[in-house]
């Protein structure tokens, strides 16, 4: 029997239709499949992750992945913008991950690195050991941040920590480094024993949400800042102004951006950058191999 021509039509439209919001659905969010299906090595380095990553700050130009295995929490921020990768080594960053799923830092635990001029106390050891060297506004550099902060974590995780020490109470291993790109690559991988202590390590994650922010802190007023475009981190200029955000949350599963970037200011000091935050709430991934008899990692 043949199908008339009109309600033939009809029927493929609509089958099209109700196909385009999930096409959509799925690559604003990349769901649930954050499995990590081969193990990370972290040095700073972005080549074992799977590209493209699937969030995006577009006002940051910065991307991140968030995955799972068996045994870690992985996050990656990456940006090649030279103004965002300044902002990043001399304001600061710190990532939270709320098990609760709720994005906001109550309650999370967090990973302060690069820290922030207020609490970088090795930075400031150095600048009074050697005031000649950081008297005419040196740039701040990787290598000028020397320790990193947990945070919310238990009571023996309290104080600093120097970087690449990997020997932190909660294990959790971190990087910040410049690929031959010019990016600037961060990783980090958190044992999911850590994020969930009375968790059975003996059964699956899958299916806890977590909610994992990126806070950006805004720069002081005599930062210094790459004048134009291009990778890496070596040209500065000379920029000043300041401004800060305010903490927040929002609910729900999803990207909640704060605002930031370029700020226009009047008169001689023009505001340059202010703090920024942005949350984005996964669902941890189940090894979908091990099922089969495969061996999880």
């Amino acid at each position: 029997m043949k199908i008339p021509a009109l309600i033939l039509t009809i029927t493929t439209a609509a089958a099209l239709s109700s196909c385009g919001p999930s096409r959509h659905a799925e690559s604003s969010d990349p769901g649930t499949d954050n499995w990590q299906r081969l193990p990370l090595t972290i040095d700073g380095s972005d080549k074992d992750w799977i590209k493209p990553l699937p969030y995006s700050i577009k006002s940051e130009k910065l991307n991140y992945s968030v995955t799972n295995d068996d045994q870690n929490l992985y996050i990656l921020v990456e940006t090649k913008n030279p103004q965002e990768q300044q902002k990043i080594i001399q304001g600061g960053m710190t990532v939270w991950i709320n098990t609760k799923a709720d994005k906001s830092e109550a309650g999370a635990v967090g990973i302060g690195y690069p820290l922030d001029t207020r609490v970088d106390h090795d930075r400031q050891i150095m600048q009074e050991a050697q005031p000649d060297r950081y008297k005419n506004n040196k740039p701040v550099t990787l290598e000028d941040k020397k320790d990193y902060a947990l945070y919310g974590f238990t009571k023996d995780s309290a104080g600093t920590y120097g970087y690449a020490d990997d020997s932190n109470p909660q294990g959790i291993k971190m990087r910040l480094d410049f690929s031959n790109e010019g990016d600037l690559i961060y990783e980090a991988a958190v044992p999911l024993t850590t994020l969930y202590p009375n968790h059975n390590p003996s059964s699956s994650y899958a299916a806890n949400n977590v909610a994992v922010g990126i806070f950006i802190e805004g720069l002081p007023p005599d930062a210094n800042v790459p004048r134009g475009g291009g990778g890496g981190g070596p040209e500065i200029g000379v920029g000043g102004g300041l401004g800060f955000g305010s903490f927040g949350s929002g609910g729900g599963i999803g990207i909640s951006i704060g605002t930031g970037s370029l700020i226009g200011g009047g008169g001689g000091r023009r505001q340059l950058f202010k703090q920024t935050q942005t949350w984005q709430v996964v669902q941890l991934a189940r090894n979908r191999s091990a099922g089969s008899g495969a061996k999880p990692f």
